[in-house]
């Protein structure tokens, strides 16, 4: 019997991405997934590290993998470099690897051991990593930094982790490459998903004042243009119809710093690298994950407009509408410049879909301030609002200024305002678009969603413009088939409509490896 693992991700889309990359590493091996319940014989948390209450969130993900205290696992990510300690005092914590380390290649050496044939050699090589008395150990240079801690520290420190089954022959050709973390790597597939985040850019070193990634990737580095037209194009091979660029700072790709008034002068390597990705044959869509102002200039517009698969679609993260909190928060553009982009959006494409991320209750925000987020999300005509809470994160300077915390009771109410805000917004959008037929690309539908005349299921999948549209279909149409749907009607919460029969009938229908959970869904 194959041994079987879980993947757990927790974060951001680059989360996600590097997500795929251990996945694709871990089977490789012959592992295959696990389901809640079973067995599993190794465990991967990566972790977020963007707030306290990220934090919070890995803690608990952890626990419920290491309950059993049978499952070695290891946690890497953002919240692995920021709370390693911490995370290394859990019991059943095998590993903790941070960005200082190549994480896939310690994973690889991790499975490969020194004669590892069976599962056994895996647990052998994570048990002489552990130490079973509980005491900390150094690191040296990138050696990973382990320890179990809790229950298993009274173990002999020779007592190896046992395995219920074993694992079909590993490769033992595949050696420990500590290799220089200068190349972001790649992936074949994005398991379980219609659509495909392709990371192109990691590192930033702008230091946003509630923000504690810059001491965590500072080193900035992005894929050739050559090497992402590549794997974009691998990742349509493999049946995904819409793309995703996404990295920790996108609009500093190709570039040594996230830090503007240092950036070069010349043509933008993000246009050139949109428009070579948009123009791979089988591309139905390609979005950009997150924009700052500075980031839409005028060549990104003209390859937006001009490329068929570049969607009337763009993330542009306000983070707060007063001048006060965008100086405080360390922000590189001012009020004016993010309304100034919204106009250029607005007058280069057609209607669209605008969606941001802003966050509540910033130390020091006064209602005024608020008022002014308000004003500007009011203005701006956003489709989406991810709107979250101030949550401090050690480290960081804004988690120095508890003077001036907004109470939880004031922001919480000021949420509230704010997502009613866009539940209207979102509604008024998209009622711009009833009664017209929009090209969506399937990302679900069961035989537990039949229509109440039990003929068809009751299917869903996005827009162009981002929102999500549910419809009635017939069992031959399948998870990531692109279909036109009429805009019949607009609720608070959904977008309903008619499917749209193309010619001759039929569809076709990708290729698409599936995750762990056997979904086939996008997420």
């Amino acid at each position: 019997m194959a041994g079987k693992y879980r993947l757990v991700t927790l974060g951001c889309k680059v989360n996600q991405y590097e997500s795929q990359q251990i996945r694709e590493l871990i089977e490789s091996f012959g592992l295959v997934p696990g389901c809640e319940g079973d067995h599993l014989d190794l465990a991967v948390v990566n972790t977020c590290a963007v707030t306290s209450e990220a934090g919070r969130k890995n803690r608990q993900a952890i626990r419920r993998l290491t309950r059993s205290g049978q499952t070695p696992v290891i946690v890497v990510g953002c919240g692995a470099s920021a709370d390693a300690n911490r995370i290394r005092e859990l019991p059943g914590v095998a590993a903790v690897l941070g960005h200082d380390v190549d994480v896939n290649a310690e994973i690889r050496g991790i499975l490969s051991g020194r004669n590892a044939r069976n599962l056994s050699g895996v647990s052998d090589t994570l048990a002489s990593r552990v130490n079973f008395t509980g005491e900390p150990q150094k690191v040296v240079g990138n050696e990973v930094l382990i320890n179990p801690g809790g229950a298993t520290a009274n173990r002999s420190s020779t007592q190896p982790l046992t395995p219920s089954s074993p694992l079909p022959i590993l490769s033992s050709s595949l050696p420990v490459v500590k290799a220089e973390a200068s190349e972001i790597g790649r992936i074949d597939g994005f398991a379980g998903h219609q659509r495909a985040f392709l990371k192109v850019q990691d590192g930033c070193d702008a230091f946003c004042t509630y923000c504690i990634i810059p001491q965590l990737r500072p080193t900035l580095r992005s894929k050739s243009i050559d090497a992402a037209v590549s794997e974009a194009r691998s990742l349509v091979e493999a049946g995904h119809r819409e793309i995703i660029l996404t990295g920790i700072f996108l609009g500093a790709f190709g570039r040594t710093t996230a830090i503007r008034k240092r950036f070069d002068r010349g043509v933008s390597s993000l246009a050139t690298l949109v428009r070579s990705i948009a123009r791979i044959d089988g591309l139905e869509r390609l979005r950009l994950s997150s924009l700052e102002p500075g980031d839409v200039d005028r060549a990104l517009l003209e390859v937006l407009v001009s490329e068929k698969a570049c969607v009337p679609h763009l993330h542009l993260p306000l983070q707060a509408g007063s001048p006060n909190v965008l100086r405080r928060m360390n922000r590189q553009y001012t009020q004016e410049n993010f309304i100034e982009m919204v106009d250029r959006v607005r007058n280069s494409l057609d209607r669209p879909a605008i969606s941001t991320d802003i966050l509540v209750g910033f130390p020091g925000e006064t209602e005024a301030d608020f008022a002014e987020t308000l004003a500007v999300a009011r203005d701006s005509e956003f489709c989406k609002i991810h709107a979250f809470p101030f949550s401090s994160r050690d480290g960081t300077a804004a988690a120095k200024w508890r003077d001036q915390f907004v109470p939880r009771d004031i922001a919480r109410e000021r949420l509230t305002r704010l997502r009613d805000l866009e539940q209207e917004m979102s509604v008024r959008f998209r009622l711009e678009f009833l009664g017209e037929v929009e090209r969506v690309i399937v990302e679900g539908g069961s035989d537990s969603d039949r229509s109440a005349g039990g003929a068809d299921r009751i299917c869903h999948g996005r827009a162009d413009r981002y929102f999500d549209i549910h419809f009635d279909a017939s069992d031959a149409v399948q998870s990531g088939d692109v279909v036109t749907v009429r805009i019949d009607r607009v609720t608070p919460s959904r977008t309903h409509g008619t499917l749209i029969p193309r010619d001759g009938g039929g569809f076709s229908h990708p290729v698409l490896l599936s995750n762990e959970e056997g979904s086939g869904v996008s997420r």
